[in-house]
């Protein structure tokens, strides 16, 4: 199975590096790591070819100008170039357990899409994170909040979700498709701009079209770094109205999303 990583970013070098920097510690190597960068104009794509001189599979960098919060478009155009037929999303400000890519290899079924859960990283540890990217990071490390979800466990992988499901949480920052799903339902709908409900109504509409999800604890482990909120209110309520109509419609296929970028006419 040929997996794509996709990592997606926008001005955080020093996070990106740090995630950059798990990756080369992975125990299986993805078939191709593509950046989706939302309009970085710092030090960005410097990072990113110090990256690709020390990494294993082939690199590239999908950049958009920047145009506002337009997470789904980018999203969107990295889909578009992935040549792998698994497709594993992270945003740039998560760090990677040894095995991730490694968990989610295994865990991958078809008919199903993969949500994953996240680590916390507090603050104080972010920042040595920042100086020494070569810090690994497991379930006793100090600094840490929900430390259970950094308990890898194959057996508690089983047994904990059949005997105590949770709510299913969508996190966009680990999640895993299949491409040919995501070009079934035209990928990410680009009506989404601004922070907010991109991920759901993406699932929303992969469960309209039948693709199960599949909720993963204690396997494809990822630590989020910390920072300040980016949640903004002015645009997740537009969002959220756009959410509420692809549920009560049951749309499954974007109008405004990946297909676009598929005809070789637009430059990504």
């Amino acid at each position: 199975m040929r997996i794509s990583l996709i990592i997606s970013t926008y001005n955080s070098p020093v996070a990106l590096e740090a995630s950059l920097k798990s990756v080369l510690r992975q125990t299986t190597t993805p078939y191709e790591v593509i950046i989706a960068d939302d309009g970085s104009t710092d030090s960005t794509p410097e990072v990113i070819g110090r990256f690709a001189g020390e990494a294993k599979c082939p690199v590239e960098h999908v950049w958009q100008e920047n145009k506002g919060f337009r997470l789904a478009t980018i999203r969107n155009k990295a889909i578009a170039k992935a040549k792998g037929d698994y497709i594993v999303q992270i945003d740039g400000d998560i760090v990677l357990h040894p095995d991730f890519i490694a968990d989610h290899a295994a865990v991958a079924r078809r008919g199903h899409f993969v949500c994953g859960s996240r680590v916390l990283i507090e603050k104080e540890l972010t920042g040595k994170i920042f100086a020494d990217p070569s810090i690994t990071i497991n379930s006793w490390t100090n600094g840490i909040s929900n430390r259970k979800n950094a308990i890898r466990s194959q057996f508690l992988a089983k047994t904990i979700n059949l005997l105590s499901p949770s709510k299913l949480k969508y996190r966009g920052c680990n999640m895993a498709f299949w491409r040919s799903d995501l070009l079934a339902v035209n990928g990410y709908d680009e009506s989404y701009l601004g922070w907010g409900c991109e991920d759901h109504d993406l699932v929303a509409r992969l469960m309209n079209h039948r693709i199960k999800p599949l909720q993963v604890r204690h396997r494809a482990i990822c630590y989020h770094l910390w920072h300040p909120s980016s949640k903004k209110e002015d645009t997740f309520q537009r969002n959220n109205d756009l959410l509420e109509a692809t549920r009560r419609d049951k749309r499954i296929r974007s109008n405004d999303g990946l297909d676009k970028y598929l005809n070789g006419n637009i430059t990504l």
